[in-house]
């Protein structure tokens, strides 16, 4: 059920807005027992079927060349409801988790989508068994999370809607900057 199209368009949109840059970042979609992903090293704004890995749900057997937070997202389809994962490095986003346990959004927009979004400390944050044992229950119960000082991850049922939550959660942050700076 690879739906490359989606990929490709999501992949774009994220380079696009500047919430990823050129290899940063990783996109999934469930399948049953299997998800799809982009594989280490791929541009986002330039994805093919080449750059989508189907990788299992319950073992690594088919993990060569796919991105390095592979188990991340394993883990978080596993202990949540979630068919689609984006894991994104925005930049307003990123400054913000270095001083918060938390992040409010304060504008309209974002304190609708968003209500507030927890900022998990892990000494290795990329790809980490840390990771993988701290974000999936803390996810579970919030539609996007920040890995403090690395990035966010949204799930949801679609890649449309992660990409909704992750650009929502990245102008809420540069508003809560710009109002922080303007004091």
């Amino acid at each position: 059920m690879l739906k490359l199209n989606e990929f490709i368009k999501i992949g774009r949109m994220l380079f696009e807005e500047n919430i990823i840059h050129s290899t940063s970042g990783n996109i999934s979609i469930r399948d049953g027992d299997s998800f799809y992903i982009t594989s280490h090293g791929s541009y986002a704004a330039h994805l093919s079927s080449e750059n989508i890995i189907r990788v299992n749900m319950n073992d690594k057997n088919r993990d060569e060349n796919a991105s390095v937070e592979v188990d991340v997202h394993r883990a978080i389809y596993r202990e949540t409801d979630a068919l689609a994962i984006i894991h994104a490095h925005p930049l307003f986003a990123t400054v913000l988790s270095f001083d918060n346990d938390v992040i409010m959004p304060v504008d309209a927009e974002g304190s609708f989508y968003i209500k507030e979004v927890p900022v998990i400390s892990a000494e290795n944050a990329i790809g980490s068994e840390e990771v993988v044992m701290k974000l999936p229950p803390v996810i579970k119960n919030y539609p996007v999370c920040i890995i403090k000082k690395h990035g966010s991850w949204a799930k949801a049922s679609t890649l449309a809607e992660c990409c909704n939550l992750t650009s929502v959660l990245e102008s809420a942050c540069k508003i809560l900057y710009y109002k922080k700076i303007s004091r």
